[in-house]
């Protein structure tokens, strides 16, 4: 049996920004952490607007890749390298970050599909920055996938008080392996938001970081079309595609088990990671619950649950995480040496608050 649910969980906004701050970074590594059981799993759940519930409540590891309890995947480990770099050189470098993604891959235990490509095309001899879209390219536009997304809390936290420097790196961010439109587009939008939570009063509403994502999607789209002439068409399509997804947020059902958009087609993984999370952050009534539900969908949940962790830990803030949660992440690989301890741990990310 699942355990009980806390009656007295935090309910946001934290009134204290470090700790949204913190919740941010940790919603993202906690989410994505719960999910590693239920990940590419089409499970069946409740109908939304229904919280979906059940036996993966509590840390466990496993999966097919045997990971111990509260050890973290690709997305939050990538966050880890683009958090190093922000903390080294206290701004966005689109080298350095590339660089450290790349040295990442042979620590990874796992690369997905269409990273390990970018990755590869890295070494074709050709500029490695642009790799992403001569990859995009090839393969005739095709959606690139919630990568980005995944790992860009970040850099909604450490620059959340300069949005024009935000908006830029994220663009950057997403285009070094994601340089489809939808994919830089929905970054932008997403740490807009992220940067809202923290850096918001106690006032703080959970519309409020929607407008603010909208607001950043305007700001994104016309930046990317000044600065990619020969997409924007596609950018038009794309900003369109994401304000739809915001408005389906707001709905009672987000209709995300339909024919145009399923939360298990690996194809949809973009628009179903961002409409979902800013799904939780309106109806469910706290992180925990957000976090469970999520996790119980299927689909891609570690993408799902990292980005939707990051999105209700800003709000809600870093208390509103169950503290045996947040324990797990946090002490997971303690007794090891190596790269994935050292270099790629979640508890990296947390130096970017105290900064």
């Amino acid at each position: 049996m699942p355990p009980p649910r806390r009656r007295n969980a935090p309910q946001g906004p934290d009134p204290l920004l470090a700790q949204r701050r913190r919740g941010a970074l940790l919603g993202l590594a906690v989410g994505n952490a719960l999910s590693v059981p239920t990940a590419h799993r089409p499970l069946l759940s409740a109908p939304f607007p229904t919280m979906a519930d059940g036996p993966y409540s509590r840390m466990t590891g496993g999966g097919p890749r045997e990971l111990r309890k509260g050890q973290v995947t690709e997305e939050v480990q990538l966050a880890c390298c683009l958090g190093h770099s922000l903390r080294d050189l206290k701004r966005y470098d689109a080298a350095d970050v590339l660089r450290r993604y790349r040295a990442w891959q042979p620590h990874a235990f796992e690369v997905s599909e269409a990273l390990k490509e970018v990755l590869d095309e890295c070494n074709s001899g050709l500029p490695p920055l642009g790799a992403a879209r001569r990859v995009w390219l090839r393969g005739h536009r095709k959606t690139a996938g919630a990568g980005s997304l995944a790992r860009i809390a970040p850099l909604g936290v450490y620059l959340s008080n300069d949005a024009k420097a935000r908006t830029t790196a994220t663009l950057e961010d997403s285009a070094l392996t994601h340089f489809d439109p939808r994919s830089q587009l929905a970054c932008a939008a997403f740490t807009a938001a992220l940067a809202k939570a923290v850096t918001s009063g106690a006032d703080l509403k959970p519309d409020d970081l929607l407008t603010a994502a909208e607001s950043g999607l305007l700001v994104a789209g016309a930046a990317l079309g000044r600065s990619a002439p020969d997409y924007v068409q596609e950018v038009s399509t794309a900003s369109a595609l994401l304000r739809e997804d915001l408005a389906r947020a707001r709905d009672d059902d987000p209709r995300l088990y339909g024919p145009e958009l399923h939360l298990h087609r690996t194809q949809h993984a973009l628009h179903v990671a961002f409409r979902l999370a800013f799904w939780e952050l309106l109806h469910a009534p706290t992180a925990e619950a957000a976090l469970i539900d999520v996790v119980h969908r299927g689909g891609d949940t570690e993408v799902h649950a990292a980005v939707t962790g990051a999105l209700v830990g800003a709000f809600h803030g870093e208390e509103a995480l169950p503290a045996e949660w947040r324990k797990h992440v946090l002490e997971a690989l303690a007794t090891t040496k190596g790269p994935l301890w050292d270099v790629y741990h979640p508890r990296h990310l947390l130096s970017l608050v105290a900064t």
